[in-house]
């Protein structure tokens, strides 16, 4: 058994464990819950001060400071410790409820079929941050139970996906879609994590083996899940490129976007794969985690029915800096490059389209994501490939990639990286419409 897999089983083994001694003595684990949040708080605020004076990182300084104030307050004030967590856990089912109610009203603007969904989700969360939040004076028992449930969820769904994972339209999918997975916030920056462990392995020497080909079967669909070491890049960005073309969706127009970013107009746009990986790259500073899918003929025969039909749904739309070149030709560039749509549009020339109606109409950065638009489109050819709802992110399906690769009935057969950091993995652009300068 590879090393992955013995970890996987031991933390699943861990879940059961700790679950089923939450739902038994939840008092006790309650004491045990805080005296390990304490503990991993104190090592945590270590790290980082270690960091900030060894490592010359100066902007965790704050960080540090944060995470040590909130440890020595974990150590120092039991009682209101008890309280506190509960706080959290409410804030973030609270979280998760306007994720979902947010998602729920654009439904309805948008005349959505998923708006029932998203508003059953939205008051399934709301009465559990109402409940945790009345209980919060009170002793963990009821966040135990919960707690306890939880990882014991997430034991069994660990297990089923180590051990008949080769099935994945019987177990793998079912899990993924139906089952509940960790928090969004720790999923969403595992690249991250794997993309700096990847660096410091070349830092000191070791080779890096990310570029494996599981058959010789033919890739004709990839799926790119974008990271970074810090930032928004942490949290990504998802698109697929068929024959030469990069597809992506997300919220570009600066101009009309509301709520810090959060909400705006879904775009979509289409540009030459080669030219967007490196300019994500060496521009943007991002890493692609790559995975190549083999596709039948009626799946891909499906997927450009898809495609077209993005394309009959949407219209053109012109980036501020496209605009105001067609109006003055000797138009200074540099001050419009704040703005992402600019940048990408000057170095690629990229087609930007919006949508007339419908559920990607409105890009929402807890639900109708770049994610959701990429998955939903690969769950419509491949069913395999699981199909989530609400808060979703490109660690999730970082994860999957990752586990279908090594399962042998599945048809994600390769897997390769690019980053600026090993330029072997970019593309040679002479003679192409390499990306422009300034």
């Amino acid at each position: 058994m590879k090393l992955l897999r013995k970890i996987e089983l031991l933390v699943a083994i861990v879940f059961f464990i700790a679950g089923f001694s939450c739902l038994l003595a939840p008092r006790f684990n309650a004491n045990i819950l805080f005296y390990v949040c304490a503990a991993i708080t104190t090592i945590s605020s270590l790290v980082l001060w270690y960091q900030v004076f060894v490592k010359k990182r100066g902007i965790t300084l704050f960080e540090a400071i944060l995470i040590s104030l909130f440890s020595l307050f974990l150590w120092l004030h039991h009682s209101i410790g008890y309280e506190l967590v509960i706080l959290i856990f409410s804030i973030y089912m609270g979280i998760n409820a306007i994720g979902f109610g947010v998602q729920a009203i654009l439904d309805f603007n948008d005349r959505s079929k998923t708006l029932w969904y998203d508003l059953l989700w939205t008051l399934i969360y709301m009465g559990l941050a109402i409940a945790s939040y009345l209980q919060r004076s009170q002793d963990l028992d009821l966040i135990q139970y919960f707690v306890g449930f939880y990882l014991v969820m997430q034991g069994c769904q660990m297990i089923l996906e180590l051990f008949f994972f080769s099935k994945p339209q019987t177990s793998r999918f079912y899990s993924f879609r139906f089952w509940s997975a960790l928090p969004v916030a720790i999923v969403s920056i595992l690249p991250s994590i794997v993309l700096e462990k990847m660096l410091s392995f070349k830092a000191n020497k070791h080779p890096i083996d990310f570029n494996e080909i599981k058959n010789d079967q033919k890739v004709n669909l990839r799926v790119f899940i974008h990271t970074g070491l810090s930032g928004d890049h942490r949290f990504g960005h998802m698109t697929l490129a068929h024959n030469g073309t990069m597809y992506s969706y997300g919220n570009y127009d600066k101009a009309e976007e509301k709520l810090f970013r959060t909400l705006g107009p879904g775009i979509f746009f289409s540009v030459n794969a080669d030219e967007y990986i490196n300019n994500c790259c060496i521009y943007e500073e991002s890493t692609l985690f790559e995975y190549g899918l083999h596709l039948s003929p009626e799946q891909e025969e499906k997927l450009c029915k898809i495609l077209q039909h993005v394309f009959a749904s949407s219209y053109p739309w012109d980036c501020p800096l496209e605009v105001d070149l067609k109006k003055d030709p000797s138009l200074k560039v540099e001050p419009y490059l704040e703005d992402y749509s600019n940048r990408l549009w000057y170095r690629t020339h990229c087609h930007y389209r919006k949508f007339y109606g419908g559920e990607w109409k409105t890009y929402w950065i807890l639900g109708t994501n770049c994610s959701l638009f990429a998955t939903r489109i690969l769950h419509s050819i491949d069913p395999a490939i699981h199909k989530s709802h609400g808060i979703v992110t490109p660690g999730e399906f970082w994860e999957y990639f990752e586990e279908a690769f090594q399962d042998p009935a599945s048809n994600v057969i390769h897997k390769t990286w690019h980053s600026a950091n090993e330029p072997s993995t970019l593309y040679p652009l002479q003679g192409k419409n390499s990306i422009q300068t300034i």
